[in-house]
This record gives structure tokens, sequence and C-alpha cells, in this order.
């Protein structure tokens, strides 16, 4: 790789990401204020407003301090290149340095000499791995002092140890990258599921999101998605794109021996992970020049072909649905209607759950041991029975697109997690989440994460981990081991979430979060599930929130629900209206 090209491919992006003191662990850290928005679809960019950044060299006569200051400044370039910071390099360790090892995001930073050479230091938001995942970092790590030492070059100061990978102030971050997702299919090849990348946003981002597609999925979701991309493809030049959205996608010849129904699943996940890009309106991909046929397309394929993947459910059921006093019941702004009405003498249900086709229900019955099935309307008798018993106290189910309900029973002895059909339930092995304290919890709509609330001690904690899954036994799943969400609070806020108690999924990488902010109150968070952001979606909220429900399409409001039975739904101008006015309503619920 060129230097003019080097760090590119880590870049990442529109991240509103803030930064400076850190929350304590086991809580998820929130900025004091930021943009408010809704859950919406991963890595859809608006057209960016980049200002071209183009810093100067070394200065002549330069102290080690001013060296050292002009080397941070450099990596800060845009458009993106390394070979300006370089030049403030002795030759050895410019032929050295591996600015490709990754990214570190930085706030705070200072500059100050020392008897060996420079002291640079700053708070470490988080850092991206070479192929552009995020992590951030924990508290106690957060702060970092690089100790430079200097050789004359030519009678010039030059640095002899930079630190490897780049570093990037959170204004550069936040300005110049883009939040990005490569799509990798469920075992099953049924859906796409989003994994979250963060690029620098220029014309390398094309290439780059191909380049990373085809390596497969990052460590995060490895073990849960499969892809249809050949294990050796590569990509053999840049990617190219027209001014009328065309995008020349040129792989190896390993695509060529794909089956035509392959063929077409290739296509599907290029065209989901291209479309984020605006200008890509369109995708062809060749092989030494010449163009691949793909069945049913032709040579060339529109990014919005492959709907029918979509992991937030293009085409599931969006109803808000919600407990009444005679059972589960549809709400709308002009009242509720009837789903599922419970015999006179039946005891009130805790929680309920509806499938991702609204097809079926499960309502958790009132003493909290057992999970009753029904079909819904217009076919109230499939399925109907007891799919999940439990020894303690049942937490609201979960569906996942497969058909598959979850359920975890939370009993004194710690919590143990089940998925049921018809046919029975069954344990589910969950290593790190077996026997914990789990307070809420839900699958994502693709079903390839399960995302819960975990109260250890007197601190609650977002964790996620992956489902592996058999792609011809759907029920059969096990749990990776979960990683905690760790977010990052502004300079100034000492802001912390606590009391986290209802979990949903927002978009196929965030979930909203009922917990208390700077005031005490529970309200809804969206948090992206590796920390690189956590935002405020309840302000203005006129009621206390005790129970929650959102969907992963951009068209569907988040909704609360109130101790006193009544259910608020967020208006698209982020105002709160009461929806089902006149019927006392608990536990708003969307499918899922």
């Amino acid at each position: 790789m060129s230097s003019e090209g080097a760090g590119r491919r880590w870049l990442a992006g529109s991240l509103l990401v803030v930064a400076g003191s850190y929350a304590a662990a086991g809580c998820v850290s929130i900025p004091e204020s930021s943009s408010i928005q809704q859950g919406r679809e991963v890595g859809v960019q608006d057209e960016p407003q980049h200002v071209t950044n183009d810093p100067p060299g070394p200065q002549r006569g330069g102290s080690p301090q001013v060296i050292a200051s002009g080397f941070f400044a450099a990596m800060l370039a845009y458009p993106q290149t390394v070979t300006t910071a370089q030049s403030f390099l002795t030759p050895r360790a410019a032929a050295h340095w591996d600015p490709a090892s990754g990214v570190v995001v930085y706030d705070g930073q200072s500059v100050i000499p020392d008897t060996s050479g420079v002291s640079v230091s700053a708070h470490e938001l988080g850092r991206l791995d070479e192929r552009g995942a995020w992590t951030s970092v924990r508290p106690r790590l957060s702060q970092f002092v690089l100790k430079l030492r200097f050789a004359r070059v030519n009678g010039e100061w030059r640095i002899v140890n930079p630190p490897a990978g780049l570093y990037i102030d959170n204004e550069y971050f936040h300005n110049d990258y883009g939040k990005f997702a490569l799509y990798f299919f469920d075992p099953s090849f049924a859906v796409l599921a989003a994994d979250p990348v963060y690029l620098v946003d220029d014309d390398t981002a094309a290439t780059a999101l191909v380049a990373d597609l085809a390596q497969g999925p990052s460590a995060s979701l490895r073990g849960a998605v499969v892809t249809a991309i050949p294990r050796e493809t590569k990509i053999d030049v840049s990617v190219s794109a027209s001014a009328s959205g065309l995008a020349e996608v040129p792989l190896s010849e390993e695509v060529l021996q794909l089956s035509p129904d392959d063929r077409q699943l290739v296509a599907a996940q290029l065209s989901w992970t291209l479309r984020q890009l605006p200008e890509i309106l369109r995708v062809s991909i060749s092989v030494d020049g010449s163009d691949l046929e793909i069945p049913g397309f032709g040579s060339v394929f529109g990014v919005d072909e492959f709907t029918g993947y979509d992991p937030a459910g293009l085409t599931g059921e969006r109803r808000l649905f919600a407990l009444s006093p005679r059972g589960l019941v549809s709400v709308s702004p002009g009242g509720v209607s009837p789903v599922w009405t419970l015999g006179r003498d039946a005891a009130v249900p805790l929680s309920a759950a509806v499938d991702t086709k609204g097809t079926f229900a499960a309502l958790v019955r009132g003493d909290g041991r057992s999970a009753l099935v029904s079909g819904l309307p217009p076919q109230p008798d499939a399925g109907k029975g007891v799919w999940v018993t439990a020894s303690g106290r049942l937490l609201r189910p979960s569906w996942d697109f497969q058909g598959v309900l979850w359920a975890v029973d939370s009993s004194a002895t710690g919590s143990s997690i089940y998925v049921a059909t018809a046919d029975g339930q069954r344990r589910v092995p969950a290593p790190g989440l077996s026997g914990s304290d789990i307070v809420s919890f839900a699958v994502s709509r693709d079903g390839v994460r399960f995302a819960a609330v975990v109260r250890t001690g007197r601190n609650t904690s977002l964790v996620i981990s992956t489902i592996e899954r058999n792609p011809q036994h759907p029920e059969r799943v096990r749990l990776g081991t979960p990683g905690r969400v760790l977010a990052v609070p502004p300079v100034t806020a000492g802001l912390q979430l606590r009391g986290l108690s209802q979990v949903a999924w927002v978009s196929p990488t965030a979930v909203v979060l009922l917990a208390r902010g700077d005031e005490g109150t529970r309200q809804p968070w969206e948090v992206e599930i590796d920390g690189s952001n956590t935002v405020d979606v309840g302000q203005f909220l006129p009621v206390k929130a005790v129970s929650l429900a959102a969907g992963a399409n951009i068209d569907v409001a988040i909704a609360v629900g109130t101790r006193s039975g009544q259910v608020y739904v967020q208006e698209p101008d982020l105002q709160w209206v009461r929806a089902g006015e006149g019927t006392r309503l608990r536990m708003p619920v969307y499918a899922g």
C-alpha cells in the first residue's frame, strides 16, 4: 500500500462520540447533550461536508516539542495521507512505522518536554482495528502517555519511536469519518446482518468496504453469520463509480466458480454494503475485465434490488401492541383493537411478545411461571398451548425471525435462557450469562445478536452476545461469550446511565434502553452496540416510563408505558403523544 493511501481503511465516521471523563465500571456512560436521533438504517450516509486539511511539514529549526505537535497535526490531513506525517520521523522510523495497524481516537491532548524527549498525553476514547471495528476503552485505561525520543537528521530533530497506528482527535473523527456496515447472512441465508465498521468518508470508501466484505465477518460476528463470497476472493483494483451512479467492482476469479444462486447472494451482500454511499445507485461485478452475469438481473443490478433480505424486517409486522385488562390489543392514536381476548377468569398476563410476522403471540401468565402461545387472527388456534415453563419468573419474551420464542427464567439461583417452539423448549448454552441476574433481554430482528441488561450487585450493564445457530434446525442455538457495552461521556458531564431496566432493538446495530440519567428519572436512551455512541431519545417525555417498546425500522416509533396505564409514542418531531387513549394499557411491544 502506498503512503498516500495508508490508513484509509481503518478510518471511521460520523460517530457522535464526545470525550472526557469516564463512568464507573458497570454503567453505560452518556453525553450530557447531543443531536437526537431515532432508530435508523445502519450506515445510510447524508451527503458529507468535508473541509480539506493539508498540514505543513516540519518547521526548520523546530524543537522536539514543535516536531511532536506537528507529527500529530499531520495525521489529521484530509483527504487522508500519511506522507507529511512520515516527514517528521527519522528515515529508519518512517520505513518501519505502521499506520495501518489501527486508529486511536483521543481528546484533550498535551505535549510536554521531558528529560528524554517529549511526553504526549491524552484521553483515549476508543480504537479501530485494521478493518474499522470500534472498541471502546475501559475508564481506568483511558489516559495514555506516549514517550517520544528524538535524533538529529541533517541537523533537524526527528522522531525515533512513533507509536504504531494513526492517532486522530475526536473532532477529526466526527467530521471526516462515516459509520458503515458490512452485510453478511444468517446461517440459513434468509436475512442479512449488519457488521458495523468506521471508515474515512472519502473516495476510497467503496474500495475499502468491498475489500473488508471479501475478508468475511469481523471478530464480533464470527460464528454467527456466513458469507456467499468465496474465501480467497480479492478485489483486483479500486472500485470505480461513474457519474451515473454505477459502481464497477473488480473481483478475482474465485467468484467464477459460484452457482447461479450464490451469485445472487453475493450481489445482495454487495448491494446492501455499497448502498450506504449516496453516489452509488447500481453495481456491476467484473473478473479480468469481463462482466459477471447475475441470474435474473444481468450484468448490472440496483442497490435496492434485494430488499427481501432487510435485517430490519422490511415486510414484517409493524403494529404496536400492548396489554389491556382483557388481553392483547393493537394500539393506534385513534384507539385500540382486540387481538387476543382472554376469558373473564384468566389472570392478567405479566408481559407479551408478538412474532416478527404478526402470526403468533406469547403471553406470560400472571404467576410468571409459564408462557402461553396462540396464533393471531385469522388463525387463532394455530400453535396454541404452553410453550415455556419456568421454575422462577419469566421475563418478557422475544421472538426471532425463524419463529423461535426466546425466554429467560429468572430465579433466586440466577437466570436460565430457553428457546421454544410448538415441539417443546430447550435450554440455551450461554457461557457468561447463565446464572447471572438478567433484568431484561431482546433478540435482534436478524436473529444473530442477544442483548441483555445484567445486574451485578447494585450496578446494571448492557451486554451483547452473538447467536450461533444450526441452519437446518433454527431452535438449536448457543450464545457466544457476552461483551459489555462501554460508551463515552463528554468532558464536563460526568454523567452515567444507572438503573437499566428495559432493552429493545431500535436498529440492526443499536438498542434503546430505559435508564436513569442526570435527573434520576428513567427514560429512553439509544446506544450503539459497539459503545461508539449514546443518544438521549427521551427528551420531552412528559411521563415516568416503566416499560419500553421499539422496532428496528426507521418508521417504527419508540413507545413507553407508564405505571398508571398509559402508552406514549414518540412522533417524528420528537414530541410524545398518548396512544390508545381511553383504555388502560401496559407493556407496549412491537413484533420481535
